[in-house]
């Protein structure tokens, strides 16, 4: 199943990884496959099952950290109202761990024309920049018209394996 990007590979260099993570994932391609001469020899049906076995493993953890941070925020909101009302600011449990009260400021945009205003008077233009995303969705859209990039963008292309409909033990 070709992408809107296959066209792309060996003309854009591709991804690589950073060499500590390569390293660990080249160990672990080795359990996988057995000895480096193997790694060729690999029953691409055998690998995969174990893609889209280990994906569902991932999807399911996911899920439950999901979970988890749902009760996480509930129980913080539920410490942050009986703390205040008893006002204090933190309990010591008998594990020795510690549970405070700590704020964090988080900023929102309400009006970009008067932050924009407001960088440029206090001289602070290397705050303006481009959103990931937003560069990420505009070189897209340019790669797949053919069209020249922006001026200081570079591409890589990773070529990655993914799964869809996968059954319960990874089979479709």
């Amino acid at each position: 199943m070709a992408g809107k990007y296959s066209k792309l590979r060996g003309i854009i260099p591709t991804f690589v990884e950073e060499e500590s993570y390569q390293s660990r994932v080249n160990e672990e391609k080795l359990k996988i496959v057995g000895d480096a001469s193997n790694v060729e020899a690999a029953n691409v049906t055998r690998l995969a099952s174990l893609f889209a076995a280990s994906k569902q493993i991932k999807d399911s953890l996911e899920e439950k950290i999901s979970f988890i941070n749902l009760q996480l925020e509930a129980l913080s909101q539920l410490l942050v109202e009986a703390l205040e009302d008893q006002e204090i600011q933190k309990v010591e449990l008998s594990s020795g761990a510690l549970v405070f009260l700590q704020d964090t400021p988080y900023p929102q945009v309400k009006d970009k024309e008067l932050v924009l205003a407001w960088i440029k008077k206090n001289r602070m233009t290397q705050l303006l920049g481009v959103n990931y995303q937003t560069l990420k969705g505009l070189t897209n859209e340019l790669l797949v018209a053919g069209k020249k990039l922006p001026d200081g963008v570079e591409v890589f292309l990773k070529t990655q394996a993914r799964v869809r409909g996968a059954g319960k033990n990874g089979d479709e």
